[in-house]
């Protein structure tokens, strides 16, 4: 059996927040921002995590690139990749480049294009283009529900609210049990510490505002908004999953505007 994951990664002018992510299943992937220069690098690095996060398989894996020059350049034969790297790299890429051909050597890694990969492997995964996209690229997301927008949006809200932080029985109803959350400060926190810290933190936001949410996959769905307090501005992000008949937030980031003020 072949485990197929989907990567992509987009600009850091992209229209939503610069990120890279990969997929394999719903139980299987993971994303990140970042501040690489090109597209391509930013897929790397998601190249770079599926090869790490799947290191003790034993199963071929097959990766289907977003970008057809990287799917094409990871193809290259030994000969063919040594010529290229006798000439002109992009800097960037470089490193990350040299990181990969050390993940896939001694493995059955193959490399493909997504728009020209055999259709049933596209369709097994039919969330992970919508993880990230480029500028001007055709959107794949599927147009969630009003009903469902709006209960996401209410949701969201109410974390921010002293309602619901006050109700610690609320916030485990809310937050996943595999939860995690890369904060305004760059800190990693996990579920248990960011119950506290919400039931513990007065509401401090003066305000909010809506402006994604997208369908990723069935009971799959990604909000982004923009917050502002006495320190600034915030973009934010989360993923909210669909447990049962209870959705629950299974990821979040929040990055500081630094270009207002």
């Amino acid at each position: 059996m072949t485990t197929t994951a989907t990567t992509h990664g987009t600009l850091p002018e992209a229209p939503i927040a610069a990120c890279w992510a990969w997929v394999i299943d719903q139980r299987q992937w993971r994303l990140g921002g970042h501040t690489n220069d090109s597209a391509e690098a930013s897929e790397l690095m998601a190249v770079l995590d599926v090869l790490n996060a799947t290191a003790g398989s034993r199963e071929p894996l097959r990766i289907l690139l977003q970008s057809r020059t990287l799917a094409e350049r990871l193809t290259l034969s030994q000969p063919d990749r040594e010529a290229w790297e006798t000439g002109e790299r992009d800097a960037s890429d470089a490193s990350l480049l040299d990181d990969v051909y050390r993940e896939i050597a001694g493995r059955e890694v193959e490399f493909a294009w997504s728009r020209t990969a055999h259709s049933t492997a596209v369709v097994a995964h039919p969330w992970s283009p919508g993880l990230c996209q480029d500028a001007g690229s055709e959107r794949d997301e599927a147009p969630v529900p009003m009903d469902v927008r709006e209960q996401i949006v209410r949701l969201e809200s109410s974390l921010l609210g002293a309602e619901a932080r006050n109700d610690v029985e609320r916030l485990e109803q809310l937050i996943h049990h595999d939860f995690y959350e890369i904060g305004r400060t760059g800190r990693y926190w996990e579920r248990e510490e960011v119950i506290r810290v919400l039931n513990t933190m007065p509401d401090q936001v003066q305000a909010v505002s809506f402006d994604r949410v997208v369908e990723l996959a069935p009971g799959v769905a990604h909000v982004r908004f923009r917050t502002e307090d006495a320190l600034g501005v915030v973009h934010r992000s989360s993923i909210w999953m669909r447990e049962g008949d209870r959705w629950q937030q299974r990821y979040h980031q929040g990055t500081p505007d630094t270009q207002t003020g």
